[in-house]
């Protein structure tokens, strides 16, 4: 008995189908070995490698633990970074999977590079929480790595993709049926653990197990101690009488305390055992089943079924218990850096007075907020005594910051009295008192958006309290909320334009000196937009260069892509292709470069207006062709400009009613903080909506309030891109002659333009009729001189418009006169 004991059965023996089975990896892109905890299916992986793999590939073994699915996509992008940089630089611009990124990270999956034989293991892939598994596997099953097998342990997969994969040859499952230990399976492995069964006892056995691993396993440690087997039901309760039951007090107590650490490192273990590092690591590794070592991180974590049983254990001990054990672990995880485990022990601990006396930054909570962290902060907010807080001043205003990420400005706006109460009887030195009131400012500054006189007035008064930079913005953050446009955010008031311009000149140098640089170029920017709009290209340009220029010398990405999505914009205009597509892959670089959840759409917006402009309507993101403008994708300030896409796309489609339905709520929103390109652009498409319906009063109502928002301020490229469908409304609407001339000369400025990046190429007989054109010949005339019909005319004339991208034939004689 002694030397059975001291066997480790679990390595000892798999079924033969098993390895037979795993050996066919080799030869597909992706393997999914799917079965509930309990099955071996890491142990069984870790043998194959280990034995049948090890030396002649390289192995990329990862386990995925639980944490947010954006920690997991780092790491997993992180991987394929191993053997494909530029791959894994481009999903980690992509973002996590989900319906608007998922196509993306199929094209670039489409094009990995992987030169050498390797395989990767992405062990307990459940652990992610991917709300759209199936579909990620789906096309992570589709690279096009040669050398590249990817191995996936998990407990989930639809039986659609299931299908789906297997009928496409590409995907391997090995599933539980193979991981299932039959008779002679059990037999084999309890011989060669020592213990010859008979006839009966391996019917017993495999009654009691039903053939899983970790059963068998435990079944067996029974059988060692006492001859016989537990048939006591449930896999909870084998591990109780076979393993929990046998250990000393000693051993139940470390192990429940490690089990509140969803991965720990030998020195942890090691503070909470208070035995030495050396007999701390033989107790985990005398537990080897149970507790695995991630070689990778070099963390021990333990098997799900036995991390399940210790959490029940711990939940029956005292309260008292539980919270000094809380504490222990937020003294270790602050020790080791783990600012969640940090946060969240000393929260469960109720100790909340070290949670406020650690240094914390605003970046630092403002990165832990999730689903599970924010009822944390609410509690601690609104629940911590203020004798607690008075003492604790300094984590008020990032903590307050915190709300403002978790949308909670309500919140905020209630607690604001109390925070300054509490730095104001402080018993810090009065200069650390302004200070924290001067971060105070600057924090509520963000509620006076987009009020660049309010803003700017807290700003200076934040820049007065501190005597020098905040600490509560990161110069790395976005700027912008995901905009791609500055002039959309702060123009704000009719017949302002020139007057918000000047406080932008006026007011950024002192934010910048507040917050170290961030939004540099920004006031360049707007300025710029603001030429474009009024049809001074040339002016814009410069003008854009110089804000590109001093947006990068301080990493201003966001300010950056504002400026390439307004160089497209002049390129369109005109006419020039290699201005607008180095434009174009400079925006998409610069957007695989910001990963800041506010920037995850910013292309999607800039591309989506260009390529309505430039009639490339496929290639706009599905969630914005559909309309699904929401706050999981946009933050409120953003989401106005996604309306003015929108807007434009069911104009298009002809989908008049829909377009004055849903055009109601994007002015609404706009409204919200005023946003008057929003409302320009939307009153334009609502006018040609009801014009198309036969409803002119309503169609010259829409276009006046356009115009009488937008000609105080000069504001003119609107009107020039929505042209062909207002210009019968023009000669009835508020717009005088002089202003009107001007709208359909930039048209014809931008048509010109546009006809150089949509124009096809003219037959012999295309030509000609465009020849006669310029002597603006009627179709009747045109068809006696080339022996055609009228209506024959007219067909080819319509086709020429299509094929040069206009919309009627006096552009198209304005182009063959430019010619």
């Amino acid at each position: 008995m002694a030397r059975t004991k001291q066997i480790k059965p679990e390595t000892l023996f798999f079924p033969k189908r098993l390895m037979e089975r795993l050996n066919s990896i080799k030869v597909y892109p992706l393997t999914l070995v799917e079965a509930p905890s309990g099955f071996g299916k890491t142990t069984a992986l870790r043998h194959f490698f280990d034995s049948q793999v090890s030396g002649t590939a390289q192995i990329i073994w990862h386990t995925f633990p639980s944490e947010q699915p954006g920690a997991s996509w780092k790491a997993f992008c992180e991987l394929i970074g191993l053997f494909d940089p530029d791959s894994a630089q481009r999903l980690t611009a992509a973002g996590p999977p989900d319906e608007d990124t998922l196509p993306e990270i199929e094209r670039i999956f489409r094009k990995l590079r992987c030169p050498e034989e390797t395989y990767l293991v992405l062990d307990d892939l459940a652990a992610w929480k991917l709300p759209n598994a199936g579909a990620f596997l789906t096309a992570l099953s589709g690279h096009s790595g040669e050398a590249l097998h990817v191995v996936a342990a998990a407990q989930f997969l639809s039986d659609k993709v299931r299908s789906f994969l297997v009928e496409n040859n590409c995907f391997l499952i090995l599933r539980e049926s193979v991981l299932a230990f039959y008779a002679e399976d059990i037999d084999a492995y309890y011989r060669q653990a020592g213990i010859s069964l008979t006839a009966t006892q391996l019917e017993e056995v495999m009654r009691i197990t039903e053939g899983w691993v970790m059963a068998l396993y435990l079944q067996l440690l029974s059988f060692i101690e006492s001859g016989r087997f537990e048939d006591v039901g449930g896999i909870q309760n084998m591990i109780r009488n076979a393993l929990w039951n046998r250990l000393s007090a000693f051993e139940r107590e470390f192990l429940t305390m490690v089990s509140i650490f969803p991965r720990f490192s030998l020195a942890q273990a090691t503070a909470l055992s208070g035995k030495s590092a050396e007999e701390t690591e033989q107790l985990l590794r005398e537990k080897r089943v149970f507790v695995h070592f991630d070689r990778e991180t070099r963390r021990f974590y333990l098997h799900t079924l036995f991390k399940n049983f210790l959490t029940e254990q711990f939940e029956l001990l005292p309260e008292e218990k539980k919270k000094a054990i809380y504490l222990t672990g937020g003294d270790l995880a602050e020790k080791a850096g783990d600012r969640v485990n940090t946060l969240r022990f000393y929260y469960l601990s109720g100790e909340w007075e070290r949670l406020l006396s650690l240094p914390l930054t605003s970046f630092e909570i403002a990165d832990v907020v999730d689903e599970h962290t924010k009822p944390m902060i609410l509690d601690i907010m609104e629940n911590t005594p203020f004798e607690i807080k008075r003492k604790h001043p300094s984590a008020m205003v990032p903590l307050a910051f915190t709300l403002f990420f978790l949308h909670e400005n309500q919140k905020l706006l209630a607690l604001k009295e109390e925070i300054q109460q509490v730095i104001g009887q402080s018993d810090l030195p009065e200069t650390q008192k302004n200070a924290l009131s001067g971060e105070m400012e600057l924090l509520l500054s963000f509620l006076e958006y987009n009020r660049i006189d309010g803003m700017s007035a807290r700003h200076r008064r934040a820049l007065e309290l501190l005597n020098g930079p905040a600490t509560l913005i990161s110069v790395k953050s976005t700027w912008t909320f995901g905009s791609p446009s500055v002039l959309y955010m702060f123009y704000r008031e009719i017949g302002k334009l020139d007057h918000e311009l000047a406080q932008m000149d006026d007011c950024m140098p002192v934010y910048y000196a507040l917050t170290g640089g961030h939004g540099s170029g920004a006031e360049f920017i707007m300025r710029a937009e603001a030429h474009l709009m009024r049809g001074e290209p040339i002016e814009a340009e410069i003008l854009c260069h110089k804000a590109m220029f001093t947006a990068d010398s301080k990493r201003q990405n966001s300010i950056y892509q504002c400026g390439l999505f307004l160089l497209a914009r002049i390129a369109i205009l005109q006419g020039d292709e290699a201005m607008l597509q180095n434009a174009l892959a400079v925006l998409m670089e610069r957007s695989r470069q910001n990963t800041e959840d506010l920037c995850r759409y910013t292309l999607d917006l800039a591309c989506g207006f260009l390529y309505l402009m430039l009639e490339r309507r496929d290639e706009i993101s599905p969630w914005l062709a559909e309309g699904e403008i929401n706050d999981k994708r946009l933050v409120i300030m953003t989401q106005p400009f996604a309306h003015i896409i929108y807007g434009r796309i069911l104009l298009e489609r002809r989908e008049y009613q829909k377009l004055l339905g849903v055009s109601e709520f994007g002015l609404g929103l706009s409204s919200i903080f005023p946003n008057l390109l929003t409302q320009i652009y939307i009153n334009l498409y609502r006018a040609q909506a009801f014009d198309a319906m036969g409803k002119r009063p309503q169609a010259l109502k829409a276009l006046n309030s356009a115009l009488d928002t937008a000609l105080p301020d000069g504001i003119l490229l609107p009107f020039a891109e929505n042209y062909e469908g207002i210009k019968r409304l023009l000669p009835d609407g508020d717009c005088d002659s002089k202003a009107t001339e001007k709208i359909a000369a930039f048209s014809r400025t931008l048509a010109k333009g546009l006809a150089a990046f949509v124009r096809k190429e003219l037959t012999p007989r295309e030509k000609e009729i465009l020849e006669l054109l310029k002597s603006d010949l009627t179709n009747k005339q045109i068809g006696e001189r080339m022996h055609l019909s009228p209506n024959t005319i007219r067909n080819f004339i319509s086709g020429m418009l299509e094929k040069c991208g206009l919309a009627s034939r006096e552009q198209l004689k304005e182009l063959q006169r430019e010619k």
